[in-house]
């Protein structure tokens, strides 16, 4: 288990790769557990889908974090400005399972 930063995206003017310089808030800690590998990776692009659960801490039970997870969790941070540069990318889909439990499905390419 590991602690996890949550952190939600306020304005969207910049790319992933700068998205430092947009507007975020931090919302809390919460607790990220072990995640398993749920595809193999398939070919030199794809770096394969992974299984996360997340646990918000009680004082936030009674909010909604699945879009804070999402941001904290997913996105890149290439800044070139060609293809084929290798940069991992995270797609992050989460879905609430309980009032502080929340699944996270990652899906890890690269750009090739």
């Amino acid at each position: 288990m590991t602690t996890l930063e949550l952190f939600e995206r306020e304005t969207s003017t910049y790319r992933d790769g700068w998205a430092g310089l947009d507007s975020w808030a931090h919302i809390g800690t919460a607790k990220l557990l072990e995640q398993r590998m749920t595809r193999e990776p398939e070919g030199y692009d794809d770096g394969g889908a992974y299984l996360a659960k997340v646990i918000a801490p009680s004082n936030l039970k009674g909010r909604d974090l699945s879009r804070a997870i999402a941001n904290t969790m997913g996105g890149s941070s290439c800044r070139h400005e060609h293809d084929c540069c290798g940069c991992p990318s995270t797609s992050a889909s989460v879905k609430r399972t309980s009032a502080r439990e929340y699944s996270v499905h990652l899906r890890v390419s690269y750009n090739y």
